[in-house]
């Protein structure tokens, strides 16, 4: 199987509780870019973007997916809930599904037909405990403006995700109480599409003084010299968001 899974970038404007943990603000992004890979969902395509396996606390919420090991020609990834469902969520559970010596693999395009396999014993399906990061793109998503290094970027708000203590996130600042026009900042400048930075974003709240001349913040750089000349404070958060960004 060339690819096991594929997801969706995005990021999400919120603000949350206390507590722990977050990436060292300003920690730099390796760069490489991320292609969007084709899936199968109720008979039909889906699209998302690989990020690759996630270190979750157990009972977190989880959606299935299934790859199949032996496939046959365009056989893509399956999935079986998509954003707007009760069900969904952008973390995934992977089943490996695998034909039976004997059998011809042919196209499966949807849980329906992974079940119709294993019922005629054609296939058998292995849980894994592999978990990956997939948001699902192209069902009403919100896109969504955002700072970084004094630039405009834009991201889906595919809202909060639990993951486990050391997880690697990036901080998100989430400016309370702001400027008009003002948007939620990254810890650094990202180029959109050209970053392998994990998709899960810390949120740190950013909260003007009372007696601050409060002006719009567009990069990570303007909130160090406001915090080192006395004019706000950062609140660190226990919120993690899922936050691919999009060109």
């Amino acid at each position: 199987m060339k690819r096991i899974l594929a997801l969706l970038f995005s990021v999400v404007a919120v603000s949350g509780a206390a507590s722990a943990a977050l990436a060292t603000p300003g920690a730099h992004p390796k760069a490489m870019k991320k292609a969007v890979t084709a899936g199968f969902y109720r008979g039909g395509p889906v699209d998302y973007f690989d990020f690759g396996p996630i270190k979750l606390k157990p009972g977190n919420k989880v959606a299935p997916i299934w790859a199949v090991t032996n496939p046959a020609a365009g056989q893509r990834n399956i999935i079986d809930t998509v954003p707007g469902q009760a069900v969904y969520s952008p973390l995934w559970q992977v089943n490996m599904v695998t034909f039976k010596q004997g059998v011809g693999p042919y196209l499966l395009k949807s849980k329906a037909d992974v079940d119709a396999a294993v019922g005629k014993g054609d296939v058998t399906v292995t849980e894994t405990k592999t978990v990956v990061n997939c948001p699902v793109l192209g069902f009403g998503e919100k896109r969504v403006a955002g700072f970084s290094g004094g630039r405009t970027i834009h991201y889906y708000d595919l809202g909060p995700v639990k993951v486990a203590p050391g997880n690697d996130v990036v901080p998100l600042y989430a400016p309370t109480n702001g400027v008009a026009g003002q948007h939620n900042v990254t810890g650094e400048t990202i180029a959109p599409g050209t970053t392998d930075y994990p998709p899960l974003w810390g949120i740190v709240q950013v909260t003007w003084k009372p007696a601050a001349h409060k002006r719009l913040l567009t990069s990570f750089a303007q909130i160090r010299r406001a915090m080192a000349a006395h004019e706000l404070t950062l609140g660190h958060t226990s919120l993690v968001v899922n936050c691919p960004l999009v060109p």
